[in-house]
This record gives structure tokens, C-alpha cells and sequence, in this order.
């Protein structure tokens, strides 16, 4: 199949009239099982993040080991991503998505049972993490392609952005959970808890009737063929390379204030711990509102302006976090934050899932999803820039990299100010 090299930046057509209600797509039976299964498996993997951390901080008493074992988990994501989206090209979706669930609930449920009989050490957690990482980078892929085979095309922006909220909500929720599950027991419960999330949304998958996507054959030129497929579909479409490259800057520059929190927390804020746990529950709450808005305002139009109005915003608003020593000023703004960018970066995702070929979905998903995965690269670069010039200065620039860039965009490929 031949795909032009320029797409059209319009919204579905078939689009009923009236405004749909922002809950309304949980209406489809299929669409409704994934969104539970989706947040009970997301929960599940806050909870194993906040667990097996504390399990590597109880094995060896080290920060270092910490960054080893997120590095462990985000090398494999990276480096396997691209040959999880042309999996999900080729496979069964559903079944790669039920595949890849249950194996991350096995490994998991096993870290857990070593840790509870006091059998684990270091390297079974550094093991297991490289696993799990293996499994996410075939995970993510199989998830975003699946979304526009459970609701009709028509209400695909809102099943696209009502899915973003999962995230948010689950931030809410996982991290919580874990911590008095650990509290009150053990951090091997804690993680044999976190497996239950994926077991359930097997479960959940194998109820679905639908959702099924069959591959078609003579579509296959072989893994590198595919994977330089999906690079050059890319490429040749500027509306993709443009919102992707804007979704890169945005996990390099500009989310690496997350890794620089708890120094504003303890060193410039001077709110220590509990203070910092509120700045995360203030940028947890920005996040889901900017989610749900876009839910709610999915059939307006113009989110060419909401992508970079968004990103602009969120870019300055991190340049003013940066300078403020006050505790209630970075609270509000922090919010602030979480609604500007959960609100453009849920909207480049629904932008794309509207514009893609079908039979592309999985490899530009997966390689729109593995910027995410990039965000560690930027807290490294923030740290080394931090190291002679300040954190807040790091901050501070990082945002307005990604300000500038939007605004860049605006000025220089009017095409995306126009995506409606």
C-alpha cells in the first residue's frame, strides 16, 4: 500500500451533530472494558515503580543503584520500541496486548514472592526490571493501536483523551496504595499486589468481543524493512515529524523538572518531604484537569492553537516555577503546568490517531511513545547543566526551550496552526 507523503489535517467527517458528553464513549462495551483494564494495570504499574525502588533502597542503601535500576528498565523500552510497533502492525493487537500483560503480572508476582521469602538480591531486581522494560516496549505500541478498533472513528478523540486520564488518575492512586501496603507489611505484598493489575486487565481483554485487527501479509517487507517504513512515513509527513518533535522536547527539556523536584522541595522551597509530596499531588491534579479538558472540548476544533498555545504556555510556566521561592506561588503554578501540558500533549495524541493509516499505527505510536522514555536523558542533561550553573537555572532554561519551539512552530509551519 502506497501512503501519500502529505496527510489531511482534518477531523473525522462522519462526526454526529451535538456535543458528545465527555464520558459518553464508555458507552461501548469494548472501549468501556479497556479503559478499566487499562487503569487497573496502570495502578498496578505505579505501584511496582514505587516498590521496586524501595526494594533496591533495602538491598543496598544507595541512590546510585536507584538510577541503575530505571536505566535497567528504560534501555530495553528504548531500544526495542520500533520492533514492538511493527509487532503491532503484524499481530493481533488484542492478543499482543494480553500477551505482554500477563507476562509483566508473572514477573512481578515472581519479584514479589522472591522478596517476601527474602530470596532476591540486586541482580534479580536489575533482571527483572530489564525484563519488564523488554515487555513495555512491545506493551505501549499494541495499547495506541488498539484504541480506534473499540469506538467509531467519530468518537476517537474523546476515547484518545478520556485513555489520557487513566495516567493521571492511577498518579493518584498507585503510588499511595504501595506506600501503605509497604508500610503495613512488606514490599514483597506490595508488588505481588502490583501483578493483580495486569492479571485483571487479561482478564478484561479476554472479555472484550472485538478489537481484533488481522494482519494482512502482503503488507510485510520484513522487521527492518517495516521499522524503515514507519521512519520514512514519518519523514515524508509534517505533520507527524512536527508534533513528534514537539513531544520530544517536551520529555528532554522540559519535563526534567520532575527529576529536580526534591531540590526545589528541601533546598529552595525549604518544605521538605511533605511539601514536595504536595507539589506532586498539584502537578497530579493539573494533569488530569488538562486531560478531561481536552475530553470535554473534543469536538470544538483547533488544536493546531491548543498544541502550541499549550506548549507555550507550559514552557513559560516552568520558567516562573523555576524563579519562585515561594511554597504557594510554585504550588499553584505547578498546577498550572499539569493542565498545560497534559492539555497539548493529550491533544497531539489524539491529532495523531485520528491522521494515521491503520496499518502504520503500532510503529508511529511506538516511536511517539518512546520520547517518553527519553525523559531520563533530560533530568541527566538538567543535572550536568545544574552542576555549573544552577537548578534553576537548568529548569528554567529547559522551559524555554520548549516555549521557543512553539513558538517557532507557529511562526514557521502556519499547516499546523490550521489542524482543526
Amino acid at each position: 500500500m502506497r501512503h501519500s507523503t502529505e496527510t489531511q489535517w482534518s477531523p473525522p467527517t462522519d462526526k454526529p451533530a451535538g456535543k458528545l458528553a465527555m464520558f459518553d464513549v464508555l458507552k461501548h462495551r469494548d472501549y468501556r472494558l479497556y479503559w478499566f483494564g487499562q487503569f487497573t494495570s496502570v495502578i498496578g504499574q505505579n505501584m511496582q515503580f514505587v516498590a521496586q525502588s524501595w526494594l533496591v533502597l533495602q538491598l543496598t542503601d544507595s541512590p546510585a543503584m536507584l538510577g541503575l535500576a530505571g536505566l535497567a528498565n528504560a534501555i530495553p523500552t528504548i531500544g526495542f520500541t520500533m520492533v514492538g510497533g511493527v509487532a503491532a502492525d503484524r499481530m493481533d493487537r488484542k492478543s499482543l496486548l494480553r500477551t505482554t500483560q500477563a507476562c509483566q503480572g508473572l514477573v512481578y508476582g515472581l519479584l514479589g514472592l522472591l522478596a517476601v521469602l527474602q530470596l532476591v538480591n540486586i541482580w534479580w531486581v536489575f533482571g527483572f526490571a530489564f525484563v519488564s522494560g523488554t515487555l513495555r516496549a512491545f506493551d505501549q505500541p499494541s495499547r495506541a493501536a488498539l484504541i480506534p478498533h473499540l469506538v467509531p472513528r467519530a468518537e476517537l478523540s474523546q476515547a484518545v483523551a478520556l485513555g489520557g486520564s487513566i495516567w493521571q488518575f492511577s498518579r493518584l492512586i498507585g503510588p499511595s496504595l504501595a506506600g501503605i501496603i509497604i508500610a503495613t507489611t512488606n514490599v514483597g505484598l506490595a508488588l505481588m499486589a502490583a501483578s493483580l493489575g495486569f492479571f485483571s486487565f487479561v482478564v478484561l481483554l479476554t472479555l472484550m468481543r472485538g478489537g481484533s485487527a488481522p494482519p494482512e501479509p502482503s503488507k510485510h517487507a520484513g522487521m527492518l524493512g517495516e521499522m524503515l517504513g514507519g521512519l520514512n512515513f514519518i519523514r515524508k509527513n509534517e505533520l507527524f515529524y512536527t508534533l513528534i518533535g514537539l513531544t520530544f522536547f517536551n520529555s528532554v527539556f522540559g519535563m526534567s523538572y520532575t527529576v529536580m523536584l526534591p531540590y526545589f522541595a528541601r533546598d529552595i522551597l525549604d518544605v521538605g518531604s511533605q511539601g514536595y509530596g504536595f507539589l506532586q499531588t498539584a502537578s497530579a491534579v493539573g494533569a488530569l484537569a488538562g486531560t478531561l479538558i481536552v475530553a470535554t472540548t473534543a469536538d470544538y476544533g483547533k488544536r493546531g492553537w491548543q498544541i502550541l498555545v499549550g506548549a507555550a504556555a507550559f514552557g513559560s510556566l516552568i520558567v516562573v516555577f523555576a524563579g519562585s521561592t515561594m511554597f504557594q506561588l510554585s504550588l499553584v503554578v505547578i498546577l498550572l503546568m499539569g493542565v498545560a501540558n497534559q492539555t497539548y500533549m493529550t491533544t497531539i495524541s489524539t491529532v495523531l490517531q485520528t491522521q494515521l493509516p491503520n496499518d502504520l499505527r503500532g510503529r508511529v505510536m511506538g516511536i511517539h511513545g518512546l520520547t517518553f522514555s527519553l525523559q531520563p536523558l533530560g533530568g541527566t542533561l538538567a543535572g550536568a547543566i545544574a552542576e555549573h550553573a544552577g537548578v534553576p537555572f537548568a529548569v528554567g532554561a529547559g522551559g524555554a526551550c520548549v516555549a521557543l519551539v512553539a513558538v517557532a512552530i507557529a511562526i514557521c509551519l502556519p499547516r499546523v496552526r490550521r489542524i482543526v
